[in-house]
């Protein structure tokens, strides 16, 4: 669980610090950060399919200078990316309670 907070406060750390500095070197950290998180989703067994789809559109807005465009596919990559992790977290925790008790 601690993970968890730990991961919602870099997210919300994130969006705060990179809400007056958008440029291409924030969006592409940005970016790098949900292929982080997705690679560790993945590595986790746990990854989702829209997570991939969000960082190839995040990277075609920024080739195409799309800069707002970028940012805001960008931080919805992050956002999902996190959300499979803590859910895969989630999930080691509690499926024991899916199981009936004799």
């Amino acid at each position: 669980m601690n993970r968890l907070i730990a991961l919602f406060s870099l997210l919300l750390v994130c969006a705060l610090t990179q809400a007056d500095q958008l440029n291409v070197d924030s969006v592409s950290e940005q970016i790098r950060e949900a292929e982080s998180f997705h690679d560790e989703a993945r590595s986790l067994t746990h990854s989702w399919v829209i997570t991939a789809r969000l960082i190839e559109e995040a990277k075609a807005a920024l080739a195409d200078d799309q800069l707002m465009r970028a940012d805001e596919l960008s931080k919805r990559a992050l956002r999902t990316a996190l959300a499979s992790v803590s859910q895969s977290i989630r999930e080691k925790e509690v499926w024991r309670n899916r199981i009936p008790s004799s």
